[in-house]
């Protein structure tokens, strides 16, 4: 399906998304960020309600309410982040917002299995506020590579790269769940619980890679450069 859509958006004399777009280096380096934050994120919703079923031994009810302290917490600071990006900039919101996720990720790594299970709830509070915060600042960093022009089409691919790389990210840590593999942690006690820290240390590892990133490609003078240039034009 990749190839078909490859080749018809270099055929057709008008296609409905323009070979330009992706020419915006800006913007491809967006798209490949907000992918692996998907896959990030769609990790933060599948493995811990897993974790605390098969490490922990909880019932569905009981993961239910220790879910619903990082969701409730992510919800009433979410219109905080967008000021907060507002006032301080996209990239000042990204860099504040990858302290509390990358905590949580190690704290997950350090203590799944070995930690109390009530911790497990305040860990998921600082990952889920920081994965808030981060995506409402990659959106907004996104949304000010793209001309006029470009916007409707290049935010929509977003939410289609979200989409598509979410549903195979699922896939995958289903995969990686069910491989008898060692982990790296000796903490980790528990059916299966050295696959989840291995996992979150590579999401630990993933986000900080990614912090440097970001703060090299998205610097508030490269974000004016493009919607400059079309009022130019």
């Amino acid at each position: 399906m990749l190839t078909l859509l490859v080749w018809r958006l270099a055929a057709a004399s008008e296609p409905f998304v323009q070979p330009a777009v992706f020419r915006n280096r800006s913007y491809s380096s967006g798209l490949a960020i907000t992918a692996l934050i998907s896959c990030v994120a769609t990790g933060m919703a599948l493995l811990p309600p897993v974790l605390l079923a098969d490490v922990y031994g909880l019932d569905s009810e009981w993961i239910g309410f220790a879910l619903v302290p990082a969701a409730v917490a992510s919800s009433l600071l979410s219109r905080t982040g967008g000021k907060l990006a507002d006032r301080r900039g996209d990239a000042r919101l990204y860099t504040l917002a990858s302290g509390p996720l990358m905590l949580c990720f190690a704290l997950l790594a350090a203590l799944s299995g070995a930690a109390p299970v009530w911790t497990i709830p305040l860990f998921l509070i600082f990952g889920n506020v920081g994965q808030t915060f981060i995506q409402v600042a990659v959106s907004n960093s996104l949304s000010k590579t793209l001309s006029k022009e470009q916007a409707g089409v290049g935010m929509g691919l977003v939410t289609l790269t979200n989409f598509i790389v979410g549903g195979m990210a699922a896939s995958v840590y289903g995969l990686l769940l069910e491989m008898d593999a060692p982990g790296w942690n000796p903490l980790a006690a528990g059916a299966n619980a050295g696959m989840f820290a291995n996992v979150f240390l590579g999401f630990l590892i993933l986000h900080a890679g990614l912090l440097v990133y970001y703060r090299m490609r998205f610097r508030p003078s490269r974000l004016s450069e493009p919607r400059l240039s079309a009022e130019r034009r």
